[in-house]
């Protein structure tokens, strides 16, 4: 049985990209759409208008309103349970022109859910214009709807290039790999570049791909990379999806099990 092993390449505020490695293609991309699908985030669900006297209709607002990132406690809810909390936020608004209605304008009857950045615009009012409105923000799902995805994930084949030392001008490839901050190992015969990050070999290298050049992919290994929209912090995007992933699988087990007595 295949033990899964993860070792994390690069961590920054909003993005991580580590090598998943003893799983297969399956669990992979299982893992990607769970990410970016069944990760919940809080995002505005239902706009009641009370005033709109700007140039833009009702639903264009909601619309942006909708996309919106809001910022979702994660320490407060089961986001990892299969059925979502019934829980509501307003953020209400009363604006009037001239100037422009921001994100960070918005009112939260909850101070742990508010916008990600409070400079997106909204709408441009003009001298006398109003608007008035109570948003409600709900928990959900980016399968049911792309806004309420926390962010991106995306995965490779983690691979090597070998490249022999047949080919002219190889020096130029180490220099392009050393330049990329990928891992180069050198024996009397080849270079071995692991491509931890995408690599493309220039143009004049190409007439020796499958020869001279090969790439090896690494069996049951891969390179994933998850950038976060700001609702939730990277890791836990990527913890509470492992956590779905564990109780699908549960869940399915079960109900074989209730099949077979």
């Amino acid at each position: 049985m295949r033990k899964m092993k993860i070792k994390i390449l690069e961590k920054g505020e909003d993005a991580i990209r580590f090598i998943l490695g003893g799983v297969d293609a399956a669990f992979a991309n299982a893992l990607r759409r769970a990410i970016i699908g069944e990760v919940p985030t809080f995002a505005i669900d239902e706009v009641e208008f009370y005033e709109n006297d700007s140039a833009l209709f009702d639903e264009i607002i909601a619309h942006r309103l909708a996309m919106i990132p809001l910022t979702t406690p994660y320490d407060r809810f089961e986001l990892d349970a299969l059925e979502l909390d019934d829980y509501t936020v307003t953020l209400s608004l009363e604006a009037e022109g001239p100037g422009i209605v921001y994100s960070g304008d918005l009112k939260s009857d909850d101070p742990d859910v508010k916008p990600v950045t409070p400079n997106i615009p909204i709408v441009k009012l003009a001298e006398g214009q109003k608007l008035t409105f109570n948003a409600y923000a709900r928990l959900g799902k980016g399968k049911d709807h792309a806004k309420w995805q926390p962010g991106f994930a995306y995965y490779k084949y983690l691979t090597k290039i070998h490249v022999s030392k047949e080919v002219p001008n190889w020096e130029k490839i180490k220099k392009l790999a050393k330049k990329r901050k990928l891992p180069v190992e050198e024996t009397e015969e080849e270079l071995i570049i692991t491509t931890i990050s995408a690599f493309y070999l220039p143009r004049e290298f190409e007439q020796y791909m499958g020869k001279l050049i090969r790439e090896e992919i690494v069996p049951n290994t891969f390179v994933f990379t998850v950038e976060s929209n700001g609702e939730l912090p990277v890791e836990e995007m990527v913890s509470i999806a492992l956590k779905i992933l564990m109780r699908k699988s549960d869940k399915f087990i079960n109900e074989l099990h209730k099949l077979a007595e």
